[in-house]
Parts: structure tokens; C-alpha cells; sequence
């Protein structure tokens, strides 16, 4: 029997909204699931995973100071640095000694000095014994110089008052004016010859009197300028001595100064030499403290299963390269250590201080295979 094509069409219809109501409910379905896998992911993903540490950290600066040898190091450190200081103070100073030279010219100064000293207090002392002579002199033959001088003058008196009367009375004498230039003339004459005589009168008696000043210091004046020699040449010997003395005292001086510089040489070798066995018992102290830290730091470790403990601060990889290799800003002094950076390593300091607690002061036993 054939189906009625309007049935066949109703049938037909009714199948393909059943596809697409499928369809929506798959999609529907897809949208939900992802959204309920989008929210599950989002919480796993905020909740904090638990992990366990594997990584552990010590305080270097705590530990080291905390072992028992700490103090013996410092005592180490300082008796460095007075080394040090004791050794740039001998090198500061020199360690050479040049031999000074005298000079000659502050005793031939001395010499003339003393000599002009001497020959002018000598010629002083004679020229005051001269004044002295010649006071006497004059004292003594005044009365005398006045006498002649007297005598001069009384030579020619009678002229001269003759002379003055006749020029006084010309007119009632009746002068003529020839006569009276001529007796003028001759009264001139007359006071000059007496002046003259006067003049001579007296220079003579100074003469006298300069020459008998002279010889009265004569013979001293004499032994005087032949002692001034002699003298000089004392002068001279005293000068001489003085700068022997002067070059002995120099040399004295230097001996005493190359002695000092010898000792200040062999001590600074000395102190070379105890600051070259302090940097090695430093040395040697330093390498047995990280040792013994190294140590009970591998103890902790295999207690808490660390694959690795770090130290803060740690050794900065700068500090191990080559001075060439070096940055640029600090070629010749590098930073030595630096922070250490970590995200889940356990502190475990307190644990490796009690640890090295038990280790006996100055022990070198190591306990790097302690376990």
C-alpha cells in the first residue's frame, strides 16, 4: 500500500527537528563540560602545592664566629695589622745615610771675626792711651806755648800801638792821604807777621804734642801688630779645632745613624718575616674553620636529605676569575662575597652552630667526613 506523499512529508519533518534539538543539547553539553573543567583547573591551580625542601642555607659570618677557634683568628687578624704598622713605619723612615760635609766658611768667619774683634779692641786701648798722652803733653807744656806766644806778641806791641796812634791823629798830625795808605799798609804787614809767627808758634806745639802722644804707645803699638800674627794664627788653630771637633761629632753622628739603619733594616726583615708566618697560621686557621663548617654542614645535610646547602653570603664568581677577566669596576678588589638567592632552602645555621660546639679549640682533626 503506498504512503500518502502529505504523511510521508509530516514524517520527514518531525526527524530533522529531533537532529537539530540533539544537536543544541550536544553543544550545550560541550559548553558545560569545559566550563566545569575551566573551574576545576582554576582551583587545583590556586591551591599551594606542598613541596620539601632540598636545598639548605647557613650564615657563614655566624658560624665562623661561632666556632671555637674564632678568637684565636682574631688575635691572628690584629697581630696582622700591628705587624703592618710596625713594618710601613720602619719603611717610611730612611735607610740610607749620607755623609755631610763641614763647611769651611763658617770658621774662616769665625776667624776674621775674632781678629777684627781683637785688632779693633787693640787699636781702641792705644788710641785711648795716645788721647791720653797727648792731654798730659798739652797739660804739661801750655805754660810754656803761652809764654812764647806772649813773647810774639809783645815783639811787635810797640809797632803796632805806634802804627794805630799815627793812624788816630792823621788830622791834627796832618797826614797826608799817601801817608796814611802807607802806614795802613805797613801795620797790616806788621799784624800778619805776627799772626804768622803765632800760627807756626802753635802747629808746632801741636806737632809736639802728636809726636810725643806717638812715641809714649810706640813700643806697645809695635808689640801689639807683632802679637796680631801670632794671634791670627791662634785664631787660626782654634778654627781648625773646631771643625775637627765639628767633622768628629758628624762622624759620631753617622756611625750612630748607619747603626740605626742597620737595625731598622734587620727589623723590618724580621717583621717581613713574622707578617709572612702570621698570613700563613691565618691562612691555615681560615681553611680549618670552613673545614670544620664544611663538615658538620654535610652532617646536617644527610640528616634533612639535602641534595646541597649553600652559604650566605656566598662567593661571588667575580672573585675567582682572572685579574684580567675581572668587571671594570673594581679590577684589583672585586666583591668577594654576595647575597645567596632562594626560594624554598631551609636555614639550618643554628643546627651546624650546635654542631660545631662539640668541636675542642685548636683541634685540627677535620669532620668534613663526619656523617
Amino acid at each position: 500500500m503506498a504512503e500518502h506523499p502529505e504523511g510521508a512529508a509530516k514524517g520527514q519533518g518531525k526527524r530533522r527537528r529531533r537532529l537539530i534539538v540533539g544537536a543544541l543539547i550536544a553543544v550545550l553539553l560541550i559548553v558545560v563540560g569545559a566550563v566545569l573543567m575551566r573551574t576545576i583547573l582554576h582551583r587545583e591551580a590556586r591551591q599551594p602545592q606542598q613541596t620539601v625542601a632540598e636545598v639548605g642555607v647557613v650564615r657563614l659570618q655566624e658560624l665562623v664566629a661561632a666556632h671555637p677557634d674564632y678568637d684565636k683568628l682574631q688575635a691572628l687578624l690584629k697581630r696582622r695589622e700591628e705587624i703592618r704598622s710596625s713594618l710601613d713605619g720602619r719603611l717610611a723612615a730612611p735607610l740610607t745615610v749620607q755623609s755631610p760635609e763641614v763647611d769651611r766658611q763658617p770658621f774662616d768667619d769665625s776667624v776674621w771675626q775674632k781678629s777684627a774683634q781683637d785688632v779693633i779692641g787693640r787699636r781702641s786701648a792705644l788710641e785711648r792711651a795716645q788721647k791720653k798722652a797727648a792731654a798730659d803733653y798739652r797739660k804739661a807744656t801750655e805754660p810754656d806755648y803761652k809764654a812764647r806766644r806772649d813773647a810774639i806778641n809783645a815783639e811787635y806791641l810797640n809797632e803796632i800801638l805806634n802804627l794805630k796812634l799815627k793812624l788816630d791823629n792823621r788830622q791834627a798830625m796832618g797826614l797826608t792821604d799817601e801817608t796814611v795808605a802807607q802806614l795802613e799798609a805797613q801795620l797790616q804787614d806788621v799784624e800778619g807777621e805776627r799772626a804768622a809767627r803765632q800760627i807756626a808758634l802753635y802747629r808746632a806745639w801741636q806737632q809736639e804734642i802728636q809726636s810725643n802722644a806717638e812715641k809714649s804707645v810706640a813700643k806697645e803699638r809695635a808689640g801689639q801688630e807683632a802679637g796680631l800674627g801670632d794671634l791670627r794664627a791662634r785664631r787660626e788653630a782654634e778654627a781648625a779645632r773646631a771643625q775637627s771637633e765639628a767633622q768628629a761629632r758628624d762622624a759620631e753622628m753617622i756611625s750612630k745613624r748607619m747603626v740605626d739603619s742597620a737595625q731598622r733594616q734587620q727589623q723590618a726583615q724580621a717583621d717581613q718575616q713574622a707578617l709572612a708566618a702570621n698570613e700563613q697560621a691565618i691562612t691555615a686557621l681560615e681553611s680549618r674553620i670552613l673545614s670544620d663548617i664544611a663538615g658538620k654542614a654535610a652532617k646536617v645535610a644527610i640528616l634533612h636529605h639535602f641534595t646541597l646547602i649553600a652559604c650566605d653570603p656566598a662567593r661571588s664568581l667575580s672573585s675567582l676569575l682572572p685579574a684580567a677577566f675581572r668587571p671594570a669596576a673594581a679590577p684589583d678588589r672585586p666583591e668577594k662575597y654576595v647575597k645567596t638567592i632562594s626560594v624554598s632552602a631551609e636555614d639550618v645555621t643554628d643546627e651546624v652552630k650546635a654542631e660545631l660546639a662539640d668541636i675542642p679549640p685548636g683541634s685540627d682533626a677535620s669532620t668534613s667526613s663526619e656523617t
